[in-house]
């Protein structure tokens, strides 16, 4: 009994002289790897590490926010805002944090703001795919879609991990009313590479769009009077289900899933009626 606790003694020490040295950019580097693989717990955990040793470092701040603003729970919002506004504080020339309260103003429908923090963090990183992405989902919303696309397509020429981009150029297609065009996108984004188990989740949530879209304008056509197209819109909710089934993850809200399952719940309901002879 003496021999295995002196064992653990021995281990825990070892494993705490290996934490213990590493610096705030390992262990930062150590949240991004956890980050892209949905370990939310795990990826905060190492931010938090990273600010331990260094309270200043702007990409564990962003980290660390960026985690809370993707676990989708509401009240972790005003933290992630602060962290944000931390990192722009302490490293006025990181990108990360004016790209995260850009997000964050963006969601919140404060177009002009998040405009103005997404064009600065494009200012210190013009290369960063995150922010390319980010200030083109913003185009997109505004209805800029050439702007979008240049800055979507642009983000794809600076990643190695291109897959879930498409998903964003799925959304383009989508509101240029292509949505055969959209899914090609999503396909494609599969074949490529992802940024580990967030990547196929982007690519899922882009696809579970499409199928709802889909199947929200079969079931709205005004124009057909063809009883198939209810079959049609009830295969395209049935895929956008499975996706659903799958979305989410450990340390996650399960508000946001909830609410699409909801309109999907929604759409099924409407679909059904119109089936029944």
């Amino acid at each position: 009994m003496a021999l295995v606790r002196i064992a653990i003694l021995c281990l825990s020490i070892l494993t705490c002289l290996a934490g213990c040295g590493k610096s705030e950019s390992s262990w930062t580097a150590q949240g991004d790897v956890l980050l892209r693989e949905n370990d939310l717990i795990g990826a905060e955990d190492a931010y938090n590490r990273a600010i331990a040793v260094e309270p200043h470092y702007a990409p564990a701040l962003y980290g660390k926010g960026w985690v809370l603003y993707a676990s989708g729970f509401e009240n972790l919002r005003p933290i992630a805002r602060q962290l944000f506004q931390r990192a722009i504080e302490y490293q006025p020339e990181y990108f990360g944090g004016y790209r995260g309260k850009g997000v964050l103003l963006l969601e919140d429908g404060k177009v002009m703001a998040a405009e103005k923090f997404l064009r600065t963090a494009f200012e210190k990183d013009s290369e960063a795919p995150a922010v390319l992405a980010s200030l083109g989902q913003l185009y997109l919303q505004a209805g800029r879609l050439d702007e979008a696309e240049q800055l979507f397509d642009r983000a794809m020429s600076f990643s190695t991990a291109r897959g879930e981009l498409h998903r964003y150029l799925a959304e383009l297609a989508m509101a240029r009313g292509d949505l055969d065009g959209a899914m090609k996108h999503i396909e494609t984004g599969r074949n490529l590479s992802v940024s580990g188990k967030r990547g196929l989740m982007v690519l899922d949530e882009g696809e579970e769009r499409v199928l709802l879209e889909r199947a929200r304008l079969l079931l709205e056509d005004p124009d057909s009077t063809d009883p198939i197209r209810f079959e049609e819109a009830l295969q395209a909710l049935e895929g956008a289900g499975r996706l659903l089934e799958g979305s989410g993850g450990p340390g996650m809200s399960k508000a946001p899933t909830e609410q699409r399952r909801r309109y999907h719940r929604e759409l099924t309901r409407r679909v059904r009626e119109r089936l029944e002879p």
